[in-house]
């Protein structure tokens, strides 16, 4: 159906004359001049046929058809502001925002996303990949997967804990330049002289998880060692033969495939990635829909 209705402008600039009673201050809220209030005012009263405010020198006064408009133009601008309000909520609370890793992203949580969205196909995720950035802020998303000690710890804020033994792995070519054997792990491990010359692959963290295979090991660390930060990128110079690196069961696909072998069979335990949610977040229906998702999926990769 057909409207023959003024423009919004026009009933914009209406409304905020007719609540203040002044075209000067309706031109301050709407950041136009009073000549252009006052212009749109007389545009609106030629449409419609009817004057609305009476002048005087220094003050407009609402006519009695003018009194009538304004008292239905704040009604539809109020039930305007509540529905778009509503709708703002409800697409806010269709996307969820997660934070993790490009690593943990795409061989942890894309799977079960993959799976989640069949369940729930008119939920939105957005993916976030600034969990190790020093910005990073957990009250900035709903959840995020983050890399962190796992001792079972009592804390409300970590919902499931995903346990990640460590274990050396290396190319096939490394280690066979490296004179290691590829069909098994030794266990009796090398001599300290020859596992001293192949390079670490490590990144930036805090604790030096390499020192602590080793001591796992009952060896001494005195490699070269180099620096990737990058998950990814690390894992890819691993295969490429640049040096060890330690794996988790992430890269399965890899060591399925025999891009690379894990040469030993001492793992370090204790750490893995944590589901987590900021202290305090309101967390919406949407959100514990995948919350009790991912608490609840199974550990292995499929």
């Amino acid at each position: 159906m057909k409207h023959y209705l003024p423009q919004l402008d026009s009933l914009k600039v209406f409304e905020a004359a007719a609540r203040h009673l002044s075209f000067s201050l309706a031109a301050d809220e709407l950041c136009m001049t009073k000549s252009a209030i006052s212009y749109q005012i007389r545009k609106l009263e030629e449409q419609i046929q009817c004057r609305l405010f009476n002048r005087s020198v220094r003050q407009v006064y609402l006519t009695e058809a003018g009194q009538q408009l304004f008292k239905t133009t704040q009604q539809l601008f109020k039930k305007l502001d509540s529905t778009l309000l509503r709708l703002q909520d409800n697409n806010q609370q269709a996307a969820i925002s997660i934070a993790a890793s490009t690593y943990v992203a795409a061989r942890w949580l894309s799977p079960r996303i993959a799976r989640f969205s069949e369940q729930y196909p008119d939920i939105a995720i957005h993916l976030r990949h600034s969990v190790n950035s020093a910005n990073f802020k957990l009250k900035d998303v709903d959840l995020a997967i983050s890399w962190c000690r796992c001792n079972n710890r009592k804390d409300p804020n970590r919902l499931r804990e995903i346990p990640m033994p460590l274990f050396p792995v290396g190319s096939p070519a490394l280690l066979k330049r490296m004179g290691i054997s590829t069909d098994a792990p030794d266990t009796g491990l090398m001599l300290p002289t020859q596992l001293n010359q192949l390079p670490l692959l490590t990144e930036n963290r805090t604790q030096d998880l390499w020192q602590e295979w080793f001591s796992c090991a009952a060896l001494h660390l005195g490699n070269p060692q180099r620096l990737i930060s990058d998950a990814n990128v690390r894992v890819q110079a691993a295969i490429d033969g640049q040096g060890l690196i330690l794996a988790d069961t992430l890269m399965q696909a890899e060591l399925d495939g025999r891009l690379l072998i894990p040469p030993f069979p001492q793992q370090l335990n204790g750490y893995g990635y944590a589901l987590m949610q900021a202290p305090g977040r309101i967390i919406n229906q949407n959100t514990q829909a995948l919350t009790e998702w991912l608490v609840n999926c199974d550990n292995e990769i499929e």
